[in-house]
């Protein structure tokens, strides 16, 4: 018996122990926020774009609180102003203006509310040329890009870089001839009524910095700039990267690098602890206010990198790349809509316009539409056109067999299965985007 309570007292203890668990709710002290922050570096030879917002608390719904109706200029040492103009959204632009290297430069700001704000003077760095951009695969064919660079003067040293991505990608089926007012009008490749393949920009959000003050030469070599995972959309068909390299100053990298190792490199009792990073700028107006941000002036250097799917040694195989889209599967991959169940796509779909003979039955993936229908079927026209609400386009069309057949029935299917703009894109191919 004694033996049998060794065992329960201890379950009853361990039982009220958690029984009488309770939520902790910390009482935390007013957190201070609204403070000033200032993004981007001013640029000598291109355009600067220079980005006021106010903090906010993690509690707030806005989380972006841009800085509006602000004086922005840029000011040398001979005080020679250089003013931006505000294009909204917390966002002041300078045109592109060539700076004089012998001079130091600072940015001045005057809020809406009277406050004076100023960086401290730095000198404009001259930024070399990037050498070269390229990719690797790891095990688990996730492409990594990296970038090299030099500076035979050996003056640079610090760097930074960010870049602009854009991907092109395309809906499951494919319309070749428009239908409008009764008149199938062919739709051109590459052209406002192509709705097939479209196209989507982003910005890095990842800090990217490097330095070589331990070479004896001033080189970059080999240096990481993240990654897409295997089964990215963004390099299902081609990705396109627009790089930008930026000379820092040794306070500059410091700078950064105290960011970096905040934001990316905290989480275990190993790693470096939380510092306060604080910049160049200050509020003359009440010099105990704390600004966020650091301003640099340097020239840019740009170099844009293609990559398309067909040039990657791995390839991922996803379930749609069986599927006739016209596409070869090896080149290119179909990503379905992700707010949309992809069984929308399949036949039968909604009811056919009046006058024309329901759908076939669905087809099965990988095969041929004119094998389902018998030898003379032809099926090189698709129309898009919307009917009803709007939401089911027409994607194709039979035609009776032998020469001159008259058209016997369409096919189509919802707006999601032809219409590449449902996902947020623009069919409008950028003028840097190599043809696809």
């Amino acid at each position: 018996m004694k033996k049998s309570l060794s065992y329960i007292l201890p379950a009853l203890i361990l039982t009220g122990i958690i029984s009488c668990k309770k939520v902790f709710n910390p009482h935390l002290n007013t957190v201070t926020t609204n403070f000033l922050a200032v993004d981007s570096p001013v640029i000598s030879g291109d355009s600067t774009f220079i980005t006021l917002s106010r903090t906010t608390k993690l509690s707030d719904t806005t989380q972006n609180k841009a800085e509006l109706k602000a004086q922005v200029s840029v000011e040398d040492d001979k005080g020679k102003l250089y003013a931006l103009t505000e294009k909204g959204k917390g966002v002041y632009v300078l045109g592109v203006t060539g700076f004089d290297p012998s001079r130091q430069y600072r940015l001045d700001i005057k809020t809406s509310d009277g406050k004076v704000y100023q960086s401290d003077f730095v000198p404009l760095k001259i930024t070399p040329p990037i050498d070269s951009i390229y990719f690797k695969q790891n095990s688990d064919a996730t492409v990594l890009f990296y970038v090299n660079a030099h500076d035979a003067n050996n003056t640079t040293r610090y760097y930074r870089w960010d870049y602009k991505e854009t991907w092109s990608y395309h809906a499951l089926y494919t319309a070749f001839f428009a239908y409008d007012k009764g008149n199938f009008d062919t739709i051109k490749f590459d052209t406002p009524q192509d709705l097939h393949t479209c196209f989507r920009t982003d910005l890095s959000n990842q800090l990217f910095i490097g330095t070589s003050e331990k070479l004896a030469k001033d080189v970059i070599s080999n240096q990481l700039l993240g990654g897409l995972t295997a089964n990215s959309e963004k390099i299902g068909q081609t990705y396109v990267m627009q790089l930008r390299q930026y000379a820092l100053t040794q306070t500059g990298y410091n700078y950064y690098q105290n960011i970096k190792t905040n934001s990316e490199e905290l989480g275990s009792i190993f790693d470096a602890q939380p510092t306060t990073t604080l910049g160049n700028i200050h509020c003359i107006s009440n010099p105990s206010e704390t600004v966020l941000g650091f301003v640099s002036v340097s020239t840019v250097s740009n170099k844009q990198f293609n990559l398309r799917y067909s040039d990657l040694p791995i390839r991922i195989i996803t379930t749609y790349d069986t599927i006739d889209n016209l596409i070869n599967p090896l080149s290119a991959r179909y990503f379905p809509p992700p707010t949309i169940d992809y069984n929308i796509c399949t036949w039968p779909g909604p009811p056919p316009p009046p006058g024309n003979t329901p759908p076939p039955p669905p087809p099965q993936y990988g095969t041929p539409w004119a094998i389902l229908f018998g030898p003379g079927a032809t099926f090189n026209f698709r129309a898009n056109r919307t009917f009803g609400k709007g939401d089911s386009l027409i994607i194709n069309y039979d035609v009776a067999p032998g020469p001159g057949g008259s058209v016997i029935g369409y096919y189509y299917a919802p707006k999601p299965c032809v219409d590449c703009r449902v996902k947020g894109g623009t069919n409008l191919r950028p003028s840097y985007f190599p043809p696809n």
